[in-house]
């Protein structure tokens, strides 16, 4: 979005451009702000480079730690950052969205979890640039596209056939050694929530709007080659982690390991009237064991920051809820980091 600031400075130029009656003041004038534009990203992506050089420097000083410890230290690393929904996009060079391909500054529930992952699967920033694409793209390219952006659907399970995760949600058990999971499932309708995508979801330098509408009208167009798919997740449901009396079950939540990635499961979330497409998922972050608790660090839409809550609290308040139903569980697979690449 163009500041005051440039919008009066258009002003000025536009004045300019009708007292010379020339074009060249109005091109050049494009041709800043474009710039200028391009030249956030890009500045935001130096910026972060800088800050993770830093932070594998801080962990190449600290002992050997388990992976669960890695995550920890790197995520506490971005507590009380600001949220920002959809914070990345695929870079400066993109076709649809030039916002940064990674950042350090500000985060929305998934794009934390991705830097976090990211950063810990590797050893240097190279690295970490391999794991960020693989993480978040399927075909580990960065293209709109090829983004996982539907959790259970893509993000879970391309995360998982790289080898970065496995679901240990069918592992938990009650004092019987009975699994107390369920299943979630939701039609996930691709091409309608392409053709849904509001004009907004175009983030490129070019200030005339005419262009913006092409590439929107481009990629709903490329929605359509999409077909629509079931989604299942398996979930641990709220009431085998609650009793009627919303008495937490000890011994349920003391299963969930140190450093998993939780989702917030929403089977079948209708949400065709707002996006296109249902939707099983609605929100992941990391938990971890802090004296004896069990803590959920998240960046937080309502608290508009990444944050740590009490995990037991939060699903309290979620029994309150209409559709949350449960948790889904995962855990980073591997065990090091490489010091070669992406894992």
């Amino acid at each position: 979005m163009i500041g005051i600031k440039k919008y009066t400075y258009l002003l000025r130029a536009m004045n300019r451009l009708l007292y010379h009656k020339s074009l060249w003041w109005l091109l050049l004038l494009l041709l800043m702000v474009n710039f200028s534009t391009q030249a956030n990203s890009q500045q935001e992506e130096h910026r972060t480079k800088i800050v993770i050089d830093q932070l594998y420097q801080a962990l190449n000083k600290r002992p050997a730690q388990s992976m669960s410890q890695r995550i920890e230290y790197i995520s506490s690393q971005f507590l009380r950052k600001p949220y920002l929904f959809n914070a990345l996009g695929e870079g400066p060079q993109a076709y649809f969205d030039q916002a940064p391909r990674y950042r350090s500054d500000a985060f929305d529930c998934e794009t934390f979890v991705d830097t976090v992952l990211g950063i810990a699967l590797a050893e240097n920033f190279q690295g970490f640039e391999q794991c960020i694409n693989r993480i978040r793209y399927k075909t580990g390219k960065p293209q709109f596209t090829a983004r996982n952006h539907f959790t259970d659907l893509d993000w879970n399970k391309n995360n998982q056939r790289l080898g970065y995760l496995q679901d240990v949600t069918a592992q938990i058990k009650n004092p019987s050694g009975k699994k107390v999971n369920q299943m979630a499932s939701a039609t996930i309708d691709k091409p309608t929530w392409y053709k849904r995508l509001p004009i907004s979801r175009i983030r490129i330098v070019q200030s005339d709007e005419s262009i913006k509408i092409q590439r929107w009208q481009k990629l709903q167009k490329k929605g359509k080659k999409f077909s629509s798919e079931v989604a299942r997740i398996p979930y641990i449901p709220l009431n085998a982690l609650f009793d009627s009396q919303k008495r937490p079950n000890h011994y349920i939540f003391a299963q969930i390991p140190d450093g998993a990635i939780v989702e917030i499961v929403r089977p079948n979330w209708d949400l065709r009237q707002q996006i296109g497409t249902c939707l099983n998922v609605s929100h992941l972050g990391f938990t971890f064991w802090k004296n004896g608790a069990l803590i959920f660090r998240e960046a937080s839409s309502e608290q508009h920051a990444v944050v740590d809550v009490p995990f037991i609290d939060y699903l309290q308040q979620a029994l309150s809820s209409p559709t949350i139903k449960g948790i889904n569980i995962q855990i980073i697979k591997p065990t090091t980091a490489t010091t070669s690449g992406c894992c």
